[in-house]
């Protein structure tokens, strides 16, 4: 049988933990020059709110500041990406899917590997009247029902087109754009809102006018992230169970959705 790299010989091939602390340096390195971006005054965010029930404490402005700060959480992955070069943002891309593929692909290959051999846990010797140990049947429905996920999660990373200079953004961007249309921004507004975020930050996408943006950016951040978002509601009938509790299984799933959300990120 062929070695399965464990996860930390993985994370020691692809230091994916390098990636996500740069992320994190970025976002807080760049905080202040996002914000000024969102609120500068001939950026049509501030035209845009939602409608809501504003206290007498409250003002307009407090409420200009909550939504800033809103839709700048939503580009934390992003404003990393926007201060790389193409060559490094699809470096990055690779590096991270790769380092995602290879991880899904082995613990898929584990499970199945136990699955297997249906007497881990209970050997049998000869004719055995005994029941199999309902603790080890639980643990079996349980790999059975990660087995399922996982193998939905590498259908996914079969599907997608190759990762390119685009790539990151894209994907990082999905919750900005779904953010801006809640908020009913007109998609010519949205336009101006990014292009004006890759001209402060000096994104390296010549080809970045309005029409490219629209079409190799905005449209496929929102299908990407619309397609996450359906998978993720689709994760509760992986984990249907009649034997387990109904608490066990929400758990189950909420931890099947961390980790899609994390393997999702790029």
């Amino acid at each position: 049988m062929r070695h399965l790299a464990s996860t930390k010989e993985l994370r020691e091939k692809y230091n994916p933990d390098k990636i996500l602390k740069a992320i994190d340096i970025s976002y807080r390195t760049n905080y202040d020059k996002l914000r000024s971006s969102l609120s500068h005054p001939d950026n049509p965010l501030l035209k845009y709110n939602r409608e809501a029930q504003i206290s007498l404490l409250e003002s307009a402005q407090q409420d200009n500041e909550g939504l800033i700060k809103e839709i700048a959480d939503s580009l934390k992955d992003t404003v990393y990406f926007l201060t790389l070069s193409k060559k490094e943002r699809t470096s990055v891309t690779q590096t991270m899917r790769s380092y995602h593929i290879e991880l899904v692909k082995n613990q898929l290959t584990r499970i199945e590997i136990l699955i297997e051999d249906p007497e881990i846990g209970s050997p049998k010797y000869g004719y055995d009247p005994t029941p199999k140990h309902k603790g080890i049947n639980h643990v079996f429905e349980i790999l059975k029902m990660i087995q399922k996920d996982l193998a939905l999660e590498m259908e996914h990373w079969a599907s997608l087109s190759r990762a390119g200079y685009l790539t990151g953004l894209q994907i990082s961007m999905g919750k900005f754009f779904n953010l801006l249309n809640q908020l009913g921004m007109a998609q010519k507004d949205q336009i101006t809102l990014v292009q004006r975020l890759f001209d402060d930050f000096g994104v390296d996408w010549d080809e970045g006018d309005r029409e490219s943006i629209k079409v190799s950016l905005q449209k496929s951040a929102v299908e990407y992230y619309e397609k996450t978002q359906k998978d993720l509601r689709q994760i509760s009938s992986t984990f249907l169970s009649k034997i387990f509790s109904e608490e066990l299984v929400s758990e189950l799933i909420q931890h099947a959705k961390i980790m899609k959300k994390r393997l999702r990120r790029f």
